[in-house]
C-alpha cells in the first residue's frame, strides 16, 4: 500500500497512466520533460494503446469567418486539449450534488498543429466572465448564465461530469471550437508533487507576508511542497489581488518546476503517478497522453496566449471582462488560416 492507503496497482496500469501525467505536466511546465524520462520505461511495456485525433475533420466542416475584412478557414489538422487545476485540496472523489464539483482555478489549453508541427498555450483567467453552461440534476445543460468560467466544474459531480462541462464552457467561449480531452488535477495534488522532487527553486516576486512570512519578497529559495501550494493558489492580500498576476506567478512557477523535473530519473513518471492518482481525472486514453507528448517533444512551442481583458468587483467577487477584439484574435491565431 502507499502512503496514502491505496490500493497499487500493476506496473503496467501505472506506466500507461504515467503517460497523462507526462502529456499534463508537460504541458502546464511549456516542455516534454517527462516523456523524454518515460521512453526508457515505456519501451519495456506492451505501449499498443490506440490514439485518436481530430484528423477525420473534413474540408467541408471546416468554418469560414471573416474578420475586419479578411478572410479565415480553420486549419484542419489541429487537437485541442484542456488542463485544470480544480480548487480542492483533498481526492477526487466526486460527489451526489450536482452543484458542488469545486471550481478550475487553473484553466490551460494546449493546442497542436499536427500539419505546421507546432503547440502553443492558451491560459484562460478563472474570473473570464462568459456564458457557462448549467446543469440540472439529470446531468443535462438546462441553461446558460454569464459568470466566472472556473464556476463551469462546479456544476456536476466533481468528477467527469464537471470536467466534460468545463470543457463545453471553453469551447463556448472558443466559437464552439473541438477540444479532444481533458486532464484535471485536484490542487492538492501540487504540494504533493513539489515535494516528491524535493521543492522547486524561485525568486520571490511578490509580498506574502500577510500570508506566509516564510515568502520573503526578491529572496531566492526553494519552495516546499506547501509553501509552492500557497504561491500558486493565494490572491488576497498578494499583490493587486487580480488572477492576472496570480497567473503569472503560475507561469513562474511552472518554468522553474520543470528546470527541476529535467533531472529526475525515469522512475519518477510511475512514483509520481501512484501518489497522485487519487487526485487526477482524465479521458484522455494513455496512448494518446504519450502521443501528445511526443508532439511537445518535437514540435516547435509557439508563444503562450492570454486574452485581454478588464477587471471589475461585482458583489464583492472579481469579475474579467474580455476584450472582444483580443478574443477573437487569439481564435484566429489558435485555429484559423488566413485564405
Amino acid at each position: 500500500m502507499s502512503r496514502y492507503g491505496r490500493k497499487r496497482v500493476s506496473r503496467r496500469d501505472v506506466l500507461k497512466a504515467a503517460g497523462a501525467l507526462a502529456a499534463s505536466v508537460a504541458a502546464l511546465g511549456g516542455g516534454a520533460w517527462l516523456l523524454q524520462r518515460m521512453d526508457d520505461e515505456q519501451d519495456r511495456v506492451n505501449a499498443s494503446d490506440s490514439y485518436t485525433t481530430n484528423d477525420h475533420r473534413t474540408a467541408a466542416e471546416l468554418k469560414e469567418i471573416t474578420y475586419k475584412g479578411k478572410n479565415y478557414r480553420q486549419r484542419p489538422d489541429l487537437e485541442s486539449y484542456l488542463f485544470l487545476g480544480i480548487d480542492v485540496m483533498g481526492p477526487a472523489v466526486g460527489t451526489q450534488s450536482y452543484v458542488a464539483g469545486g471550481q478550475a482555478d487553473t484553466q490551460i489549453l494546449l493546442v497542436l498543429d499536427n500539419a505546421a508541427k507546432t503547440w502553443q498555450l492558451l491560459q484562460i483567467n478563472r474570473d473570464s466572465m462568459v456564458e457557462v453552461p448549467v446543469l440540472s440534476m439529470m446531468g443535462t445543460v438546462a441553461y446558460t448564465i454569464k459568470q466566472q468560467i472556473a464556476l463551469a466544474h462546479a456544476y456536476g459531480n466533481g468528477r467527469e461530469q464537471s470536467c466534460e462541462n468545463n470543457v463545453l464552457a471553453v469551447s463556448m467561449l472558443l466559437d464552439d471550437q473541438p477540444i479532444d480531452g481533458y486532464f484535471s488535477l485536484n490542487m492538492g495534488g501540487v504540494g504533493i508533487l513539489v515535494d516528491l522532487i524535493g521543492g522547486v527553486t524561485l525568486t520571490v516576486t511578490s509580498d506574502f507576508s500577510a500570508i506566509d512570512p516564510s515568502l520573503v519578497e526578491g529572496e531566492t529559495i526553494t519552495l516546499n511542497g506547501e509553501q509552492a501550494f500557497e504561491y500558486v493558489r493565494q490572491r488576497q492580500n498578494v499583490d493587486d489581488q487580480t488572477n492576472l498576476a496570480r497567473m503569472a506567478r503560475q507561469r513562474q512557477f511552472l518554468t522553474a518546476f520543470e528546470e527541476k523535473v529535467r533531472g529526475m530519473d525515469p522512475e519518477f513518471a510511475v512514483t509520481a503517478y501512484e501518489e497522485l492518482s487519487e487526485y487526477v481525472i482524465t479521458d484522455m486514453a494513455s496512448g494518446t497522453a504519450v502521443d501528445i507528448a511526443d508532439k511537445l517533444k518535437t514540435y516547435t512551442e509557439q508563444p503562450l496566449l492570454t486574452i485581454d481583458g478588464e477587471n471589475t468587483v461585482e458583489d464583492g467577487y472579481w469579475a474579467y471582462y474580455l476584450d472582444e477584439d483580443s478574443l477573437q484574435e487569439t481564435i484566429l491565431q489558435l485555429f484559423y488560416a488566413e485564405i
